[in-house]
């Protein structure tokens, strides 16, 4: 494996198969544009990489004048490396390049060391230009061994991979550095622009470099020791070798990988990652909190549950509902909205300081449940905060002001449940299609109640399955409830687009959004066919979310140890008939 000098990006590098890092300053960006325009600029392909050039002293040249360059940058964040070279990669303005899924060669014993490449645009990438797309995780899934004569494994499901392809927009200068096992493709430049990326690969400093060429007719590979500049020498490797000496002969059969194969991979890699920026002070919070989905803590004495409930009762920001449920920040009187923000957080944060560390508060409001025996509210998941759930979360901190059990309607969990599914969740409901709307009635009995005290805090992952039974006591059950996330973490919001239910558009926006903008304001803007306005859209994207069966969204909450409530199904079964 590759010795990343950052711990954290060392985590990422092997568990989610790449990390993106700032790495050339401006000057150092238009010195690797200077290279290319003297020496490769002169070319018609639509997808252009230098490495297809035919002057191989001329390619070495351009190679050792960037590295030298560039060495201090690379020595400063990897230990014990050897450089493969470098190369450019041009993506001319056309609609008509996009680069299909694949992975790179392989060229080394991945067991022990495995191949990486350091990818810098030169130019700022999104969509429009031909960014890059990639499947999290997917370097550790399949066994294949990959060369320009290997048939691809999962070539008939391409179509397919599609769906889990996540778009990568990186700032110029920026490096995306990747195992190249992992599974990406990229975007067609539909700019008027060329985009233009430097390429940099290398390995453990011990690993042996070779090529594997099929035979398709014995169906055997031939595998042959390469020099340490074996990509700078293209031409002479894309075929039979002219290069490099035969090592050893092998049978060999190519494995199909199907979709299958790849979603219950992905999923299985998932629930064993540990690739989240540490939230919690404490390591074994934040341990829980990333296994589980949640984690427990005392927060609030009582001086502060009777400053917040007097505060509650004599604002005016506690209304009436029919269903008997209510968020304080779905209120219409955004002044009044902002006053309740302004207090929960000053007595609730100073107790929340010392759990968490590096962090940003997004919304604070009063949750309340009246009395209601229809007041159910079914197991779901709560919207995506970040761009980037791999590497940070939406967080609530959820804090009753009295004593909570299932008869005033306590929340319950599903432990493990924050890493089923790997889609963002969007606003509105409920207009938005829900992976788990057909599955409440089979996922409600497995929910672990959790009765809490008064100032006690579930603090949960907003991926995270959690519900409630109704309140059926004669007192409502009064709470607050607070939003967290890194406090690197870029906000987004996730919208659907009106008249569709495929379909979302992404914005970047800020706390301040959600002064404008609530469910109830959302879900009437999408009847109306409206769109958020005073934010950035900065993409639109196909709103895919896995389709699990009844098994098999049973088997993830079993396999996560969540185990049948026979008490609360012999309970909800009063209610959710109701439903």
């Amino acid at each position: 494996m590759l010795v990343v000098k950052n711990s954290y990006q060392q985590k990422l590098l092997k568990q989610v198969g790449y990390f993106i890092d700032e790495f050339l300053n401006d000057e150092e960006v238009q010195f690797c544009k200077q290279i290319f325009q003297s020496n490769f600029a002169n070319h018609q392909d639509v997808f252009y990489s230098s490495s297809f050039h035919q002057d191989f002293s001329l390619k070495k040249k351009v190679s050792d004048q960037i590295l030298a360059k560039l060495s201090t940058k690379i020595e400063a964040r990897f230990s014990d490396f050897k450089l493969l070279g470098v190369s450019f990669l041009e993506k001319k303005a056309n609609q008509n390049n996009p680069l299909p899924i694949h992975q790179d060669w392989t060229v080394t014993d991945e067991e022990k060391f495995g191949s990486f490449t350091i990818w810098i645009p030169l130019d700022d990438t999104t969509k429009n230009n031909g960014a890059l797309r990639v499947i999290d995780g997917s370097h550790q899934i399949e066994n294949n061994f990959r060369a320009p004569s290997l048939p691809v494994a999962f070539d008939k499901h391409r179509a397919n991979f599609e769906k889990y392809l996540k778009t990568l927009a990186i700032p110029n200068g920026n490096a995306f550095v990747f195992n190249q096992k992992l599974m990406h493709a990229s975007w067609s430049n539909s700019s008027n622009e060329n985009r233009l990326a430097l390429t940099i690969g290398l390995v453990p400093k011990d690993a042996d470099l070779f090529m594997l060429y099929y035979d398709a007719a014995k169906k055997q590979i031939n595998k042959y020791e390469m020099p340490d500049d074996l990509f700078l020498h293209y031409p002479e490797i894309i075929k039979a070798p002219t290069i490099g000496k035969l090592i050893e002969s092998f049978s060999y059969q190519i494995k199909e990988f199907n979709e299958t194969d790849l979603k219950e991979s992905l999923y299985q890699n998932r629930i064993k990652s540990n690739t989240m920026q540490p939230l919690f002070a404490s390591e074994k919070d934040q341990d829980d909190f990333e296994k589980n989905g949640y984690v427990l803590q005392t927060l609030l004495d009582e001086n502060d549950i009777k400053e917040l409930k007097d505060f509650l009762y004599n604002s005016g920001i506690k209304k009436e509902t029919d269903f008997g449920f209510y968020v304080g920040m779905d209120h219409e009187n955004k002044t009044l909205v902002a006053e309740m923000m302004s207090k929960i957080s000053e007595i609730a944060l100073p107790k929340v300081m010392h759990l968490l560390k590096d962090f940003q508060l997004i919304t604070a409001s009063y949750v309340i449940k009246d009395p209601n025996p229809i007041g159910v509210v079914p197991p779901h998941q709560d919207w995506t905060f970040v761009d980037d759930e791999v590497q940070h979360c939406s967080v609530t901190c959820w804090i009753p002001l009295q004593d909570v059990n299932m008869q005033n309607g306590c929340i319950g969990v599903i432990k493990g449940s924050n890493k089923f599914f790997n889609s963002v969740r969007p606003s509105p409901s409920p207009q938005v299609p829900s992976p788990l709307a057909k599955h409440m009635f089979g996922i409600f009995p497995y929910m672990q109640l959790l009765e809490m005290k008064a100032g006690e805090a579930l603090i949960f992952d907003n991926r995270t399955f959690h519900s409630s039974p109704p309140n059926i006591t004669n007192e409502p059950s009064l709470a607050i409830g607070l939003s967290f996330t890194q406090k690197d973490a870029q906000l987004r919001h996730y919208y659907l687009k009106p008249n569709t239910k495929d379909t979302l558009l992404k914005y970047e926006i800020d706390p301040s959004f959600f002064m404008k903008y609530d469910n109830g304001t959302l879900a009437k803007m999408y009847d109306r066919n409206e769109i958020i306005s005073g934010f950035k859209c900065t993409e639109e994207l196909p709103f895919i979310w896995e389709d699990l069966s009844k098994d098999e969204i049973k088997s993830r909450i079993v396999a996560a140890g969540n185990t049948y409530n026979t008490e609360l199904a012999a309970h909800m079964a009063k209610y959710l008939a109701h439903k």
